[in-house]
């Protein structure tokens, strides 16, 4: 979502209720998710109260609301630092003649002890700032003091007050923040022994990192579409669907290369849906398929919708973990306890401990006995293996006389070149094939001398081949002789063209011979 600012002062006020209304209008969310949305948008400072300033919260009423200048948005992430704060407060008290709240006086006192050595550069940059803020209008000055306000408020808050850039939800198998100590002569000594028993402990070895990660490149070489050739086609470069069509989510029977992926990592087996459901197949013979389900369930609880974690957690204790739940997955009983401490508060995370230990005891047990099973063997031994699509010609090489056209461009680059001679390229050359180009009669008509190829071992022309026709030099001229191509590719028995050819071989056949408008000798 991106909220527009306005830079009028009377265009960016708003109401309590105005922004609930239109978040649950335009965002086609519940009544409860679009409230709780309108209110971390109030913590995190992108809108802030007017009447009251340090009650950062959303209330559904005509209460004044504003937004804030995109110069004080959290998403900035510059670092509101100490001497910033020490500005900021040396400013307000000599406004405010020393009035300043309990807390305030606190905090500069601290900073005062803190940043001594600096202090005269605080109260020099407050009084600046003061001298420069008389110079603009008093609803601007209102309206600076108001969004610096909202800023330190939102990044230095009360005591007491939720700071939202340290909260976030509670995660039972990951440390939570380390709040800050007393740096006294414990705290360093601790930090000693740290660092000390860091440089005796062993560490890995950049060479065997290095292997892991090039065994790991060699594990997915076939895999990477970039690196390895795509079957049957490739979707990225060409105008198949082939591609698509045989590794769609779930489909009868899957790829070999596909089935062979499953086998490098069981989340690999995880991700993909159709692996996934083959493996589900096989716990179900195993009479194990609530582990799979369980560890979906929690799934769904962490990426599904606010409003519905409380029942679905609930639902999930009483099928999964409850003593005599219908499907019950074992899990020890450390990991049961801080679950059931959890569902007191129930959150997105509260059931990952429980979720991580039924996924590694799927990993170590399930996931090794499934590719050793014969369901794994029989679907590999069925599996279709992609063969490449032929390639097709265009129609234009088939009406070419195999005798004048070379191997097919997309040969080596080294052997066209060798078997070929080019005099001049320019941009009306055809890349379909090398033709042996008549440069034209460039003799006097009371000569003798028959014309000649340009750059060619053909003593002389032969008609049919060509018009009869005399045209302007080419600009490029090739040996017809230097190639031999395949009568397959370019389908010289293809009735649906008509052959060029020498007359004489087309009257030793006993065939006829029609000479048309442009000269052309042609065979029916």
């Amino acid at each position: 979502m991106v909220i527009e600012y306005a830079n009028d002062s009377s265009v960016d006020l708003c109401g309590g209720n105005d922004i609930y209304e239109w978040l649950l209008q335009n965002l086609d969310t519940l009544e409860a998710e679009s409230f709780h949305l309108g209110d971390l948008i109030i913590k995190y400072g992108y809108i802030y109260p007017l009447k009251d300033p340090k009650s950062l919260v959303l209330r559904t009423d005509d209460s004044p609301y504003r937004f804030q200048t995109p110069y004080f948005w959290t998403s900035r992430k510059w670092p509101a630092t100490d001497l910033d704060y020490a500005i900021y407060l040396a400013k307000r008290n000599i406004k405010k003649q020393g009035n300043l709240a309990d807390y305030e006086k606190t905090c500069y006192s601290l900073l005062h002890t803190r940043i001594n050595h600096a202090w005269d550069f605080v109260v020099m940059q407050a009084n600046e700032q003061l001298r420069a803020a008389k110079q603009r209008k008093r609803s601007d000055r209102i309206v600076l003091d108001c969004q610096e306000q909202a800023y330190w408020l939102v990044n230095r808050p009360p005591p007491g007050a939720l700071n939202i850039m340290d909260s976030g939800p509670r995660r039972n198998n990951i440390q939570a923040r380390i709040k800050l100590k007393m740096k006294n002569s414990a705290y360093y000594k601790k930090e000693i022994e740290y660092y000390n028993n860091a440089l005796t402990r062993s560490r890995v070895k950049s060479s065997i990192s290095l292997e892991g990660f090039v065994k790991h490149c060699d594990q997915y070489l076939l895999h990477d579409p970039i690196m390895n050739s795509c079957l049957p086609s490739n979707p990225w470069i060409s105008s198949g669907t082939i591609y698509w069509t045989m590794n769609a989510d779930l489909v009868t029977v899957p790829t070999r290369l596909r089935a062979e992926r499953w086998a490098l990592s069981f989340p690999e087996l995880l991700q993909d849906p159709l692996g996934r459901q083959e493996f589900r197949r096989f716990l179900e013979k195993e009479i194990s398929a609530e582990n799979l389900i369980f560890y979906e369930a929690c799934e769904d609880v962490c990426h599904g919708e606010q409003s519905k974690i409380e029942e679905k957690v609930e639902g999930i204790f009483e099928q999964f973990l409850a003593a005599g739940a219908s499907r019950w997955v074992n899990v020890d009983s450390k990991t049961m306890e801080k679950t059931l401490d959890g569902l007191h508060a129930p959150h997105r995370f509260v059931l990952e401990d429980a979720q991580m230990h039924v996924y590694t005891l799927m990993k170590k047990d399930s996931y090794p006995r499934y590719l050793k099973s014969q369901m794994y063997k029989n679907l590999l031994a069925s599996a279709t293996v992609a063969q490449e699509s032929k390639k097709r010609w265009h129609r234009l090489t088939s009406q070419i006389p195999s005798g004048l056209t070379s191997r097919h461009p997309t040969l080596d680059r080294r052997d066209k070149a060798a078997t070929s001679t080019v005099s001049q390229l320019c941009r009306f050359s055809h890349p379909l094939a090398n033709l042996g180009v008549f440069t034209g009669t460039n003799i006097p008509d009371f000569s003798k001398d028959e014309p000649s190829w340009s750059q060619s071992s053909l003593p002389t022309f032969y008609p049919g081949i060509f018009p009869t026709a005399t045209s302007s030099p080419s600009c490029c001229s090739v040996d017809p002789q230097s190639g031999t191509v395949n009568e397959t590719e370019v389908g010289v028995e293809s009735p649906r063209f008509v052959q060029v050819e020498d007359v004489s071989a087309a009257e030793s056949r006993g065939t006829t011979t029609q000479l048309d408008e442009c000269g052309w000798n042609t065979r029916f």
